[in-house]
């Protein structure tokens, strides 16, 4: 899963799109999310607004700074608890499946992924991602510059079980 989904960001030419809700990626994966933004990529997560392990959501949020940094769009979702896991690429390459960008889904958990190369499959879940996107609100890099000690605080807590999350 983890060399899919190193794979697929790496090849990308236009577009990332990727809803994953415990997005707490190691710095593999988000060295080649800026390489992407590097070459010209648009790169846009949409992450969970509320979420299930808090100490996740501060895990991932204590690393929006460099993704922020390189130009990727990140939005939350407002509707309710996000639990999809899909990626496209380029609108021709597409994952939908059980894996969470985080090291238990891609280093200790079995999961398992659909990968199609086929346009209809890309576009439709394109598609979806732009409905629940239209239900989410931006992560403005000022305003997370700008977030409190006490988030800060619990962002530096949180990355001694980075790895175990």
């Amino acid at each position: 899963m983890y060399l899919m989904y190193l794979f697929a960001i790496s090849s990308a030419h236009r577009t990332i799109y990727l809803t994953n809700p415990y997005f707490v990626p190691d710095t593999g994966i988000t060295e080649a999310v800026v390489k992407a933004r590097q070459r010209g990529v648009k790169v846009v997560l949409l992450l969970p607004g509320a979420i299930d392990h808090e100490i996740v959501a501060t895990a991932s949020r204590a690393g929006f700074g460099r993704l922020l940094d390189a130009g990727v769009e990140i939005y939350e979702y407002q509707s309710g608890l996000l639990h999809a896991k899909t990626m496209t690429i380029d609108g021709v390459w597409a994952m939908v499946g059980s894996a969470n960008m985080d090291n238990r889904s891609l280093a200790l958990n079995n999961e398992i992924s659909l990968v199609a190369y086929d346009r209809d499959v890309a576009g439709r879940l394109q598609s979806i991602f732009e409905e629940d996107r239209s239900h989410s609100q931006p992560v403005d890099a000022r305003r997370w510059r700008a977030r409190s000690l006490w988030k800060r605080f619990w962002e530096f807590l949180s990355v001694p079980v980075h790895d175990q999350l």
